[in-house]
């Protein structure tokens, strides 16, 4: 053995009980589903209503690493959506996920990160926000950012502190005069203080401060003006040149939130666990709104002149924030319940208060056979208005989702559901309803992870 030998041997051994093992992740993911929907965009008009079949072919890849102290995980998904009765609905979804983790002695932090960009048709009933029924397709991007940091301060104590940021923009074409698109930014700060009583019981306490600015515009040509009727003339007087008015209105809210909560979390056993938690909100909205009608060309004498009306509300409300959830889990499946309150930002520009009841359950037929349901009950009530307009937009939403699993291997399941939709528009009365058969068949392939 040579004296460079001799000399890394000893230097290689202290270093193997420092080094990580790291464990890359490489999982893909294919997944085609076929949907047959009576009422796509859930419009209440029967003249209105879309029928269609749907295939959705949704590839996706899972990247990232995890190591004894830290992890990464990105996630993108591409959904092409074909719909074969509108194929002006059609559309290509792409959404990009990063999560990563770090775990210290004392502390440990995270951070999330995502892109995406969808069709407003198919958020629709995703979005607890977007209570709106339309038939135009409106893409949606959405960028968000959330950052965070956990204390242990003793054994039993910790403290957590969370930022997040979401950006969301509408392509609207400019043709479309709804209030229903409008871009926004919500910022959150919170801070949760957490002690652990014993290793079934632990209780929390939680404030945030929340900043949500929303603006849209919207214009809109008006139709020539070739004659004005001037008061005491028995006849109207004929312009010189036509007028072409047109109108436009801007539109910009802010709000500032603040709530703070008190929960618990308990273990009736390993399997069973319930958590609970209730607190105050305080809401403080400002909208201004600017009218612009100009003339083109322009008429004093007659009237006929550009002018700018603005129009400034503020408004105050305070409400309740809670939320509570059991969970049970056994050899049989699964079963969970879960009510909230909470305060959610919208692409109509203003804010919509929603409260969420939910049950979940999941029962295996067999090693191979699972069947499950879903029922989801959500009101929606929106804080604050634009022209006193928004409030037509409460509304209730239904919806019930039976289904079947067949794990064919362990790499390719399908599964059939149906889906029962219907919302509720409380001040008009108008009730919009849609029926969804959904066949799925999903490919994941079995990698082994390599270990370095």
């Amino acid at each position: 053995m040579n004296l460079k030998m001799k000399r890394l041997l000893p230097i290689m051994v202290v270093l193997s009980d420092t080094c990580q093992a790291i464990d890359w992740l490489f999982e893909p993911d294919i997944r085609v589903k076929e949907r047959y929907s009576d009422n796509v965009s859930m419009q209440s008009n029967p003249d209105s209503i879309i029928s269609s079949m749907i295939t959705t072919l949704s590839p996706s890849i899972l990247l990232g690493y995890q190591a004894e102290d830290n992890e990464l995980k990105t996630h993108f998904n591409w959904n092409q959506l074909l719909y074969h009765n509108a194929s002006f609905l059609d559309f290509s979804e792409k959404l990009l996920d990063l999560n990563h983790r770090y775990r210290g002695e004392r502390f440990s932090t995270s951070l999330a990160a995502a892109y995406y960009e969808q069709s407003s048709i198919n958020t629709q009933l995703l979005d607890p926000t977007l209570a709106f029924s339309s038939d135009v397709l409106v893409p949606r991007f959405t960028r968000s950012v959330s950052p965070g940091v956990t204390f242990l301060l003793t054994e039993k104590n910790s403290l957590q502190f969370d930022y997040s940021y979401q950006d969301v923009t509408f392509d609207r074409p400019k043709s479309l005069l709804s209030l229903r698109y409008s871009d926004y930014t919500n910022q959150q700060f919170s801070a949760t203080l957490t002690h652990a009583y014993s290793e079934r019981l632990s209780f929390n306490l939680v404030g945030a401060y929340s900043l949500f600015d929303s603006s849209t515009s919207i214009s809109e040509n008006l139709l020539p003006i070739t004659f004005v009727d001037i008061n005491g003339l028995p006849f109207p007087i004929p312009l010189p040149e036509p007028s072409n008015p047109s109108t436009t209105t801007n539109y910009e809210q802010k709000s500032k939130n603040f709530f703070y909560q008190a929960g618990l979390r308990y273990a009736f056993d390993e399997l069973t666990q319930l958590s609970l938690s209730a607190g105050m909100r305080h809401t403080d909205n400002k909208t201004h709104t600017d009218t612009i009608i100009s003339f083109d060309p322009e008429y004093p004498g007659f009237g006929l002149a550009n002018r700018t009306s603005t129009n400034n509300r503020s408004s105050k409300a305070i409400g309740h924030v809670f939320s509570a959830d059991l969970n049970r889990k056994g050899e049989w499946g699964n079963i969970a319940l879960s009510a909230s309150q909470q305060l959610n930002p919208s692409s109509s520009g203003s804010q919509a208060q929603t409260t969420l009841f939910t049950v979940m359950g999941n029962y295996n037929l067999s090693d191979r056979w699972t069947t499950g349901i879903n029922a989801k009950y959500r009101i929606s009530e929106y804080t604050s208005v634009f022209s006193g307009l928004n409030t037509r937009y409460n509304s209730t939403y239904t919806t019930v989702t039976p289904r079947i699993r067949w794990r064919w291997t362990p790499e390719i399941n399908l599964e059939l559901s149906y889906t029962y939709a219907q919302r509720e528009y409380t001040s008009s009365h108008q009730t919009s309803v849609g029926n969804n058969v959904q066949l799925q068949f999903s490919y994941q392939p079995e990698i082994n992870r390599q270990v370095k």
